[in-house]
């Protein structure tokens, strides 16, 4: 007989395993659980309350964040296109485009604006004199409020939450985030996003809990949200855009004093203050915490309960000492029928992963439904990890996918400097397009587009960094190196020219204007790399070899005859990276925008 190795020796079945642990733990923690309830019966009701808080608390914070944090991403976003060039403040059209695309983007957005140092104004909202999701550029001369806004906006070193006010012509108050747009230096107007105070007082009333009556108060007492906000007449106004704590009908907030209040204990382990106030024969407990800038200003974010919901909670655990003897028996007999149950479903579960790390999403199969809640939960969310992940893959670029997955993903991902080919391409005459077809529609269009040309970028090797409204930024070289980047590149422009050929042609047979598109190609240095803030990173390039390429796009327009599909407009550093037998056409010297020194171009094709 073979002679068994101590390592395998040392493996037990897993069934095994869950009975000792399972009949072992189980009898444990109900036998500590019920001395431990006994002995603090009396003493859990703050603990309780502070647990309770905290939780209700800490998710209507996090609510209310998420509510207002896509404004300012939004004018961040807008604001950083106007300091890089890619879009210029004059540009109406493709700012009005821009602003519309705020809006399908964040939801939580009533209306977008950019105000130009002149006061003129484009404004996109999604209702806008009886229209939906439509824009307009006007004068904001006269009005007040545009003015005040630029005003402060163009102080501002970062994006800023304005004041509140009331839009009479929607009837309601809404908060502004605002972001000055610079270029150069010099700041040549504000963004603004606008949300709608009563419908992040109608998004956050249902994240508390059906018990928990959430509020948020300003230092004033003006109450920026709260289930019963904005359902009756508050008589509101341009001078009074919100109402105070004690004006709307809520007889427990009306008794709201932080100066009767008292801190939760022990302080170390709770910022909490505590009001109990009574309401007839009830009694109530306010809990609230204050948090220094929120919206540039202190606001007091907390909840009220009825005490009979942390005393209930005290009945029900004392109640449990009888029923623990019976738990523990009952575990101990269960325990080895279900360890063997489990076993079975707990080695399926390791199998899908096992593929699932090597991203085998074929051999990775969906799990089906256990009657074990654990395995079930697992399995569940091993499921939408299989989701997710085939997802995660259609958006974040392929060739990054298997670096991510791996333990040493992070170092090769890290910021360095590599030599790279870039691309940008954009659609001619998009804004006419944008123009003819519905919302829908468009995207339709686009989503076709993006397709058609991400399909030979994939095909070649390279990697689509980002959809930048009509136009694809993409680069060959990173992160893994890549010997004949600027050959990969070509090579996919012009598998992308006759891909839009033989697409322009099927068009003309139904009688459709052609589909056109500027492409710039540029090779050089950059610096490749995981770049943003600690919550939102992405894997992309920095570097003037970047600017170059869209420069060299935008350079089409100048040499546009009208005929091609595709205008491919290439550096001289990117050319002599070809093979000889590649068609190139000199296009002369020319200085490109933002730069001094002539950059030598030529025409692929």
């Amino acid at each position: 007989m073979a002679r068994v190795s101590d390592n395998q020796a040392l493996r037990f079945p897993i069934w095994l395993v869950l009975a000792a642990t399972f009949g072992g733990l189980a009898a444990l923690a109900v036998a500590l659980v019920a001395i431990a309830i006994n002995i603090r019966a009396y003493d859990n009701t703050y603990d309780l309350l502070n647990l309770f808080a905290d939780r209700e608390i800490t998710n209507l914070e996090k609510a209310l964040r998420s509510e207002l944090d896509p404004a300012l991403e939004q004018v961040r976003y807008l604001s950083d296109l106007i300091a890089t060039g890619r879009v210029t403040a004059g540009d109406n059209q493709r700012i009005a485009d821009l602003l519309m695309g705020s809006l399908a983007a964040s939801p939580q957005l009533t209306a977008v604006t950019f105000i130009r140092e002149d006061l003129t104004v484009i404004t996109a909202a999604r209702q806008l004199e009886g229209r939906l999701y439509a824009s307009q550029v006007m004068s904001g001369v006269a009005t007040p409020r545009f003015r005040m806004a630029l005003n402060r906006g163009s102080v501002a070193s970062e994006p800023i939450w304005d004041q509140p006010i009331f839009l009479p012509q929607l009837e309601k108050p809404v908060m502004s985030a605002l972001a000055p747009a610079r270029y150069k230096r010099k700041v040549v107007g504000v963004f603004a996003a606008v949300v709608s105070l009563p419908a992040i007082s109608e998004n956050l009333k249902d994240r508390a809990g059906p018990q928990a009556t959430p509020f948020v108060i300003g230092t004033n007492g003006a109450v920026f949200s709260h289930r019963e906000l904005f359902t009756g007449d508050f008589h509101l106004s341009e001078k009074r855009p919100l109402p105070r704590f004690n004006e709307i009908n809520d007889p427990v907030l009306a008794q709201y004093d932080p100066s009767k209040a008292v801190r939760v204990t022990p302080p170390e382990r709770s910022s909490f203050q505590e009001q109990e106030v009574r309401v007839g024969d009830s009694k109530f407990f306010l809990i609230f915490k204050e948090i220094p800038n929120l919206l540039n200003q202190p606001l007091t974010v907390g909840v009220y309960f009825r005490s009979t919901l942390v005393e209930g909670v005290i009945d029900q655990l004392l109640r449990t000492l009888y029923w623990a003897g019976i738990v523990i028996v009952i575990a101990i007999v269960l325990a080895m029928a279900l360890g063997r149950r489990i076993g079975h479903p707990i080695r399926e579960l390791a199998d899908a992963t096992r593929h699932l790390a090597e991203l085998d999403f074929a051999g990775a199969a969906s799990l089906t439904r256990s009657r074990f809640r654990e395995i079930d939960i697992a399995n569940n969310a091993y499921n939408s990890m299989r989701n997710g992940l085939g997802w995660f893959s259609t958006y974040v670029p392929g060739s990054l996918v298997p670096h991510l997955m791996r333990p040493e993903g992070s170092a090769m991902l890290a910021s360095r400097e590599v030599p790279v080919t870039v691309m940008f391409t954009d659609i001619i005459g998009f804004s006419g397009i944008a123009q003819r077809l519905s919302p829908r529609r468009l995207a339709a269009f686009l989503n076709r587009h993006f397709t058609l040309l991400g399909s030979h970028i994939v095909a070649e090797g390279g990697s689509i960094d980002k959809y930048i409204g009509d136009s694809i930024m993409a680069f060959w070289g990173a992160p893994e190196a890549q010997e004949d980047h600027a050959l990969r590149a070509v090579h996919a422009a012009q598998r992308i020219a006759a891909r839009l050929d033989a697409d322009n042609a099927r068009r003309a047979r139904k009688g459709l204007a052609p589909v056109r598109i500027r492409i710039g190609i540029h090779s050089g240095t950059v610096i490749a790399g995981n770049i943003g803030a600690p919550g939102r990173i992405n894997y992309t390039l920095v570097g003037d070899a970047v600017n170059i390429a869209q420069r060299l796009e935008q350079f089409g327009k100048q040499v546009d005859d009208g005929k091609r599909s595709a205008l491919i407009s290439i550096s001289a550093d990117t050319a002599k990276l070809l093979t000889p037998e590649t068609q190139l056409t000199a296009l002369g010297h020319e200085v490109l925008p933002g730069r001094r020194d002539e950059t030598e171009i030529y025409r692929l094709g």
